[in-house]
Parts: structure tokens; sequence; C-alpha cells
């Protein structure tokens, strides 16, 4: 069982579409999985259709029972709301999602959790319960200075959460047109390397991946033969190699 943390600190990187489109591959792959959105905004728990008024991680982090959601194609959902910003820290705080797990990860081959797209209690609390990191980014100086940033946390977290691996960076919303982006790419690859971070691979844009999250619907159901299907599929193979 993994359990894959997406996560950056810098938004607009694709984090929460890349937790979606890779919880609903592995779905769509008839894998056993758990999507949870710690994320206030709540983006995950909208693009996968989940009611974001039922007990959800809020409840959980506080110790008390929350509510997965069994959605359509066999997705199951833990989600967000706004709550969540009221979260506060303290002795062992970081550590209540990864208590909370304890009882139902084994129920699942995959667990996927969205973030806050900032350094703080609830992005702490995913990494100390995650196995692996993916950082998503889009090629441009910000995702580099974003990549430096959550690289730093989590290898900080590392210290406490040993089990935390840095599987590697995607690009996100990847177009190879322009020279400036196919620089940035190859800057920003050269940059994990130096770093150790695998670059794990680029996902093409295409408008049917955003028509999908605006109308709830899983990529893998809307638009199968797409660009990003393909690719979260691959990512998807990578994540179980």
């Amino acid at each position: 069982m993994r359990t894959v943390v997406i996560a950056n600190q810098k938004g607009g990187s694709g984090k929460s579409t890349t937790a979606a489109a890779l919880a609903q591959a592995a779905a769509h792959k008839g894998r056993r999985v758990l999507a949870i959105d710690i994320d206030p905004q709540g983006n995950l728990s909208f693009f996968l259709g989940a009611d974001t008024n039922r007990a959800g991680s809020f409840e959980m982090l506080e110790g008390e029972p929350a509510t997965i959601q069994h959605m359509a194609g066999g997705l199951d959902v833990i989600a967000a709301s706004w709550n969540l910003q009221t979260i506060s820290s303290g002795r062992g705080s970081a550590r209540r999602l990864r208590t909370a797990l304890e009882p139902i990860a084994a129920q699942y081959n995959l667990i996927v959790i969205d973030t806050p797209p900032t350094a703080g209690e609830l992005q702490y609390n995913a990494l100390m319960a995650a196995s692996d990191l993916i950082i998503p980014l889009q090629a441009d100086i910000v995702g580099l200075q974003g990549l430096y940033q959550m690289v730093d946390t989590a290898r900080q977290i590392q210290q406490s959460n040993p089990a935390l691996k840095l599987t590697g960076i995607i690009l996100t919303r990847h177009g190879s047109r322009s020279t400036l982006a196919r620089q940035m790419t190859e800057t920003i690859r050269t940059k994990a390397q130096e770093m150790g971070i695998p670059f794990l691979m680029a996902i093409r844009e295409a408008v049917a991946l955003r028509e999908a999250q605006t109308l709830q619907r899983s990529l893998y159901e809307y638009a199968p033969n797409s660009n990003p299907a393909a690719d979260y599929l691959q990512l998807l193979d990578k994540l179980e190699q």
C-alpha cells in the first residue's frame, strides 16, 4: 500500500488536478483507492464530486470519525471543508493524520492526499502520513522556486518520518512549443538531478482535462483517449514499479 502526498508550496502548480487524476487513474485500473482532501479550498473534493458538507478530513484530524464517500468508478473520498483553516498545531499534532489512517489504510492499494499550497500544519500532517511525495510544477521560474522550498520542507520531515520518499517531480499543463518552456524544462530537470530528485515525466496540456473537472467527471470516462489520461496512467505505472 502506498500513501502518496501531492504537494507544492506555490499555487497554480496543478496539485489538485494531479491528485484527482492520479486517483482516477488508479480506480480505472481496478485499484482500491482513497483520496483525501486536506486543502481548505476543497478543489480535489469538487473535482471528484464529493459532498463537502459531510464530516471529512477536518473531523478526522480532530480525532472524530470521518465519512468515507463512495464515488462512482470505485473511488473513495474523504472531503475537505473550510473548517480546516482552524486546525491548530501543538506537541505531536503533525502525527494526527497518520494515526487516523491506521485503522483503514489496509483496505486500500493507494491513498492519495491533496494539500494546501503552503507550508504548515496540514501539509506537515500529510508528509508525516505519507510513503511517497510527488511534487507537481509548471515549467517556469515560480515552479523552480517551489521545487527548492518543497524539497527543503520534505527533508526536514524525513527526520521524523524516514519512510517518506521523494518519489519525484512532474511538470503539469506542459507544452514544448515555446523556446522558454523548453529551456525551463531542461533547467528544472537539471536542478532536480542535482538535488537527487527523480524527474518523472511531463503531463501534456489538454482542454479535456479542465472540462472533465468542471463537469465533475472522471477523466477516464470523459476523455479516456486524451493525452493527460495516458500520461497519468503512465505516472501510476511509475509509482507502482
